[in-house]
Protein backbone atom coordinates (compact mmCIF):
# COMPACT_ATOMS: atom_id res chain seq x y z
CA UNK A 1 0.00 0.00 0.00
CA UNK A 2 1.35 3.39 -0.99
CA UNK A 3 0.22 6.92 -1.83
CA UNK A 4 0.29 8.65 -5.21
CA UNK A 5 0.60 12.25 -6.35
CA UNK A 6 0.54 13.72 -9.85
CA UNK A 7 0.27 17.18 -11.39
CA UNK A 8 -0.05 18.67 -14.87
CA UNK A 9 0.36 22.47 -15.12
CA UNK A 10 0.37 25.09 -17.87
CA UNK A 11 3.91 26.15 -16.90
CA UNK A 12 6.67 24.77 -14.65
CA UNK A 13 5.55 24.87 -11.02
CA UNK A 14 6.73 23.63 -7.65
CA UNK A 15 4.91 21.30 -5.24
CA UNK A 16 6.07 22.68 -1.88
CA UNK A 17 2.50 23.45 -0.78
CA UNK A 18 1.22 19.93 -1.47
CA UNK A 19 4.26 18.33 0.17
CA UNK A 20 4.75 20.52 3.24
CA UNK A 21 2.26 23.35 3.71
CA UNK A 22 -1.29 22.16 3.01
CA UNK A 23 -3.30 21.86 6.24
CA UNK A 24 -4.95 18.64 4.98
CA UNK A 25 -3.06 15.36 4.35
CA UNK A 26 0.24 16.79 3.11
CA UNK A 27 2.40 14.33 1.21
CA UNK A 28 5.07 14.38 3.90
CA UNK A 29 2.40 13.55 6.49
CA UNK A 30 1.26 10.60 4.37
CA UNK A 31 4.84 9.31 4.34
CA UNK A 32 4.63 8.64 8.09
CA UNK A 33 2.38 5.67 7.29
CA UNK A 34 4.24 4.89 4.05
CA UNK A 35 7.88 5.12 5.18
CA UNK A 36 9.74 2.63 2.97
CA UNK A 37 10.79 4.90 0.14
CA UNK A 38 9.82 7.99 -1.77
CA UNK A 39 10.49 9.39 -5.20
CA UNK A 40 9.62 12.21 -7.54
CA UNK A 41 9.89 12.70 -11.32
CA UNK A 42 9.41 16.03 -13.06
CA UNK A 43 9.19 17.02 -16.72
CA UNK A 44 10.37 20.50 -17.67
CA UNK A 45 8.93 20.41 -21.19
CA UNK A 46 11.99 18.77 -22.73
CA UNK A 47 13.19 15.94 -20.50
CA UNK A 48 12.43 13.96 -17.36
CA UNK A 49 14.43 14.25 -14.17
CA UNK A 50 13.99 11.81 -11.31
CA UNK A 51 15.07 11.51 -7.69
CA UNK A 52 14.24 8.75 -5.22
CA UNK A 53 15.40 7.31 -1.93
CA UNK A 54 14.66 3.99 -0.16
CA UNK A 55 13.77 5.86 3.02
CA UNK A 56 10.83 7.85 4.35
CA UNK A 57 10.10 11.24 2.84
CA UNK A 58 9.60 12.75 6.31
CA UNK A 59 13.08 11.62 7.43
CA UNK A 60 14.95 12.57 4.27
CA UNK A 61 17.63 15.20 4.74
CA UNK A 62 17.55 16.05 1.03
CA UNK A 63 13.83 16.13 0.29
CA UNK A 64 12.90 19.60 1.51
CA UNK A 65 15.86 21.27 -0.22
CA UNK A 66 15.02 19.43 -3.43
CA UNK A 67 11.33 20.35 -3.32
CA UNK A 68 12.15 23.96 -2.41
CA UNK A 69 14.96 24.69 -4.88
CA UNK A 70 15.16 22.05 -7.63
CA UNK A 71 11.84 20.47 -8.59
CA UNK A 72 10.01 22.58 -11.17
CA UNK A 73 7.91 20.85 -13.77
CA UNK A 74 4.87 21.04 -15.99
CA UNK A 75 4.29 17.38 -15.15
CA UNK A 76 5.19 15.90 -11.76
CA UNK A 77 4.69 12.33 -10.49
CA UNK A 78 5.52 11.34 -6.92
CA UNK A 79 5.06 8.36 -4.62
CA UNK A 80 5.53 7.30 -0.99
CA UNK A 81 5.95 3.57 -0.48
CA UNK A 82 4.73 0.98 1.98
CA UNK A 83 6.42 -2.14 0.64
CA UNK A 84 4.23 -5.19 0.03
CA UNK A 85 6.52 -6.91 -2.50
CA UNK A 86 10.19 -6.37 -3.22
CA UNK A 87 12.97 -5.31 -0.89
CA UNK A 88 13.44 -1.78 0.40
CA UNK A 89 16.06 -0.46 -2.02
CA UNK A 90 16.34 2.28 -4.60
CA UNK A 91 15.66 -0.04 -7.55
CA UNK A 92 12.28 -0.88 -6.02
CA UNK A 93 11.37 2.72 -5.24
CA UNK A 94 8.75 4.45 -7.37
CA UNK A 95 8.50 6.18 -9.79
CA UNK A 96 10.43 4.52 -12.59
CA UNK A 97 11.55 6.06 -15.86
CA UNK A 98 11.40 3.68 -18.84
CA UNK A 99 11.25 4.34 -22.58
CA UNK A 100 10.24 7.97 -22.02
CA UNK A 101 7.50 7.17 -19.49
CA UNK A 102 7.34 7.62 -15.72
CA UNK A 103 5.13 5.42 -13.57
CA UNK A 104 4.10 4.93 -9.94
CA UNK A 105 1.68 2.30 -8.60
CA UNK A 106 -0.41 1.69 -5.49
CA UNK A 107 -1.48 -1.87 -4.79
CA UNK A 108 -0.28 -5.45 -4.80
CA UNK A 109 -0.33 -7.86 -7.73
CA UNK A 110 -0.04 -11.45 -6.52
CA UNK A 111 2.13 -13.79 -8.55
CA UNK A 112 4.86 -11.60 -10.01
CA UNK A 113 6.31 -14.54 -11.97
CA UNK A 114 3.03 -14.98 -13.83
CA UNK A 115 3.08 -11.28 -14.65
CA UNK A 116 6.65 -11.52 -15.94
CA UNK A 117 5.64 -14.34 -18.29
CA UNK A 118 3.39 -11.86 -20.10
CA UNK A 119 6.45 -9.76 -21.02
CA UNK A 120 8.28 -10.22 -24.29
CA UNK A 121 12.05 -10.59 -23.91
CA UNK A 122 12.80 -7.00 -24.95
CA UNK A 123 10.61 -5.67 -22.09
CA UNK A 124 12.11 -7.84 -19.33
CA UNK A 125 14.88 -5.36 -18.45
CA UNK A 126 13.55 -4.47 -15.01
CA UNK A 127 15.63 -2.58 -12.42
CA UNK A 128 14.22 -4.28 -9.33
CA UNK A 129 12.00 -7.12 -8.15
CA UNK A 130 8.57 -5.58 -7.60
CA UNK A 131 5.20 -6.47 -9.08
CA UNK A 132 4.66 -2.76 -9.72
CA UNK A 133 7.59 -2.41 -12.11
CA UNK A 134 6.50 -5.56 -13.95
CA UNK A 135 3.05 -3.99 -14.40
CA UNK A 136 4.71 -0.85 -15.76
CA UNK A 137 6.71 -2.79 -18.36
CA UNK A 138 3.60 -4.69 -19.42
CA UNK A 139 1.75 -1.41 -19.97
CA UNK A 140 4.64 -0.06 -22.07
CA UNK A 141 4.79 -3.30 -24.07
CA UNK A 142 1.07 -3.24 -24.82
CA UNK A 143 1.10 0.50 -25.55
CA UNK A 144 3.96 0.21 -28.01
CA UNK A 145 2.50 -2.88 -29.66
CA UNK A 146 -0.91 -1.26 -30.08
CA UNK A 147 0.34 2.26 -30.80
CA UNK A 148 -2.01 3.88 -28.28
CA UNK A 149 -1.74 4.29 -24.48
CA UNK A 150 -5.45 3.85 -23.76
CA UNK A 151 -5.63 0.65 -25.83
CA UNK A 152 -2.41 -0.50 -24.19
CA UNK A 153 -3.76 0.04 -20.68
CA UNK A 154 -7.00 -1.74 -21.53
CA UNK A 155 -5.05 -4.64 -23.05
CA UNK A 156 -2.87 -4.88 -19.93
CA UNK A 157 -5.90 -5.11 -17.65
CA UNK A 158 -7.54 -7.71 -19.90
CA UNK A 159 -4.42 -9.90 -19.96
CA UNK A 160 -4.08 -9.78 -16.18
CA UNK A 161 -7.74 -10.69 -15.68
CA UNK A 162 -7.77 -13.36 -18.40
CA UNK A 163 -4.72 -15.04 -16.84
CA UNK A 164 -6.43 -15.07 -13.45
CA UNK A 165 -3.70 -12.98 -11.82
CA UNK A 166 -5.19 -11.59 -8.62
CA UNK A 167 -4.50 -8.11 -7.32
CA UNK A 168 -5.72 -5.64 -4.75
CA UNK A 169 -5.31 -2.58 -6.97
CA UNK A 170 -3.78 -1.52 -10.28
CA UNK A 171 -4.01 2.16 -9.34
CA UNK A 172 -1.27 4.18 -11.01
CA UNK A 173 -0.19 7.59 -12.26
CA UNK A 174 1.92 7.65 -15.42
CA UNK A 175 3.04 10.12 -18.08
CA UNK A 176 4.87 10.14 -21.39
CA UNK A 177 5.59 13.88 -21.20
CA UNK A 178 2.58 14.67 -23.38
CA UNK A 179 -0.36 13.46 -21.32
CA UNK A 180 -0.88 12.30 -17.77
CA UNK A 181 -2.78 9.07 -17.10
CA UNK A 182 -4.31 8.07 -13.76
CA UNK A 183 -5.95 4.66 -13.42
CA UNK A 184 -8.20 3.63 -10.55
CA UNK A 185 -8.85 -0.10 -10.66
CA UNK A 186 -9.29 -1.90 -7.35
CA UNK A 187 -10.81 -5.25 -6.39
CA UNK A 188 -10.92 -4.61 -2.64
CA UNK A 189 -10.89 -1.80 -0.06
CA UNK A 190 -12.50 0.74 -2.38
CA UNK A 191 -12.45 3.32 0.41
CA UNK A 192 -8.65 3.05 0.51
CA UNK A 193 -7.73 2.56 -3.14
CA UNK A 194 -9.05 5.94 -4.20
CA UNK A 195 -7.81 8.52 -6.68
CA UNK A 196 -9.08 12.10 -6.71
CA UNK A 197 -8.39 15.01 -9.02
CA UNK A 198 -8.74 18.76 -8.70
CA UNK A 199 -8.62 21.56 -11.26
CA UNK A 200 -6.87 24.58 -9.75
CA UNK A 201 -7.68 27.42 -9.59
CA UNK A 202 -11.44 27.23 -10.06
CA UNK A 203 -13.60 30.05 -11.33
CA UNK A 204 -15.74 31.74 -8.66
CA UNK A 205 -14.06 29.88 -5.82
CA UNK A 206 -15.13 31.36 -2.49
CA UNK A 207 -11.73 31.97 -0.95
CA UNK A 208 -13.16 33.04 2.38
CA UNK A 209 -14.13 29.40 3.04
CA UNK A 210 -10.54 28.20 2.71
CA UNK A 211 -7.69 28.14 5.20
CA UNK A 212 -5.23 31.03 5.19
CA UNK A 213 -2.52 28.80 3.66
CA UNK A 214 -4.72 27.58 0.82
CA UNK A 215 -6.13 31.06 0.20
CA UNK A 216 -2.63 32.48 -0.16
CA UNK A 217 -1.65 29.70 -2.55
CA UNK A 218 -4.69 30.25 -4.80
CA UNK A 219 -4.11 34.02 -4.90
CA UNK A 220 -0.46 33.49 -5.82
CA UNK A 221 -1.40 31.05 -8.61
CA UNK A 222 -3.95 33.52 -9.99
CA UNK A 223 -1.37 36.33 -9.88
CA UNK A 224 1.16 34.28 -11.87
CA UNK A 225 -1.37 32.83 -14.31
CA UNK A 226 -0.70 29.28 -13.15
CA UNK A 227 -3.24 26.54 -13.75
CA UNK A 228 -2.96 22.86 -12.94
CA UNK A 229 -4.80 19.58 -12.53
CA UNK A 230 -3.74 17.64 -9.44
CA UNK A 231 -4.26 13.90 -8.89
CA UNK A 232 -3.81 12.27 -5.48
CA UNK A 233 -4.73 9.14 -3.57
CA UNK A 234 -6.34 11.36 -0.95
CA UNK A 235 -7.71 14.89 -0.97
CA UNK A 236 -4.73 17.00 0.03
CA UNK A 237 -6.55 20.29 0.59
CA UNK A 238 -9.90 21.48 1.88
CA UNK A 239 -10.93 22.84 -1.53
CA UNK A 240 -14.49 21.61 -2.27
CA UNK A 241 -14.00 20.62 -5.92
CA UNK A 242 -12.09 17.36 -5.62
CA UNK A 243 -13.60 14.69 -7.86
CA UNK A 244 -13.32 10.93 -7.27
CA UNK A 245 -12.21 8.91 -10.28
CA UNK A 246 -14.74 6.06 -10.58
CA UNK A 247 -13.39 2.56 -10.08
CA UNK A 248 -12.29 0.83 -13.33
CA UNK A 249 -11.83 4.20 -15.01
CA UNK A 250 -8.85 6.04 -16.46
CA UNK A 251 -8.37 9.81 -16.16
CA UNK A 252 -6.49 11.40 -19.06
CA UNK A 253 -5.14 14.97 -18.86
CA UNK A 254 -3.78 16.67 -21.99
CA UNK A 255 -1.42 19.64 -22.44
CA UNK A 256 -4.36 22.08 -22.47
CA UNK A 257 -5.41 20.63 -19.08
CA UNK A 258 -8.54 19.09 -20.54
CA UNK A 259 -9.65 16.05 -18.58
CA UNK A 260 -11.44 12.92 -19.78
CA UNK A 261 -12.57 9.95 -17.70
CA UNK A 262 -12.68 6.73 -19.71
CA UNK A 263 -14.00 3.28 -18.75
CA UNK A 264 -11.44 0.50 -19.00
CA UNK A 265 -11.92 -3.29 -19.04
CA UNK A 266 -14.46 -4.64 -18.45
CA UNK A 267 -16.61 -1.54 -18.64
CA UNK A 268 -18.50 -0.52 -15.56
Amino acid sequence: MCRLFGLYANKPVDVRFSFYETPVKSFVEQSVWNPEGWGIAWFNGEEWRIYKEPRALYSSGEAERLIEKVVRGKIIVSHVRLASAGRVRRENTHPWLYRGWVFAHNGTIHGRRRLLRLLHREYQDLEGDTDSEALFHLIIQETENMGDPIKGIRSTIKKIIDKGISFSSLNFIASDGRKLYALRYATTSLDYYTLYYLERPREKLELRKLSRETRQLILMKLLHGEKAVIVASEKISEEPYWKLIPNKHLLVIDRDLNTETIPTYPKG
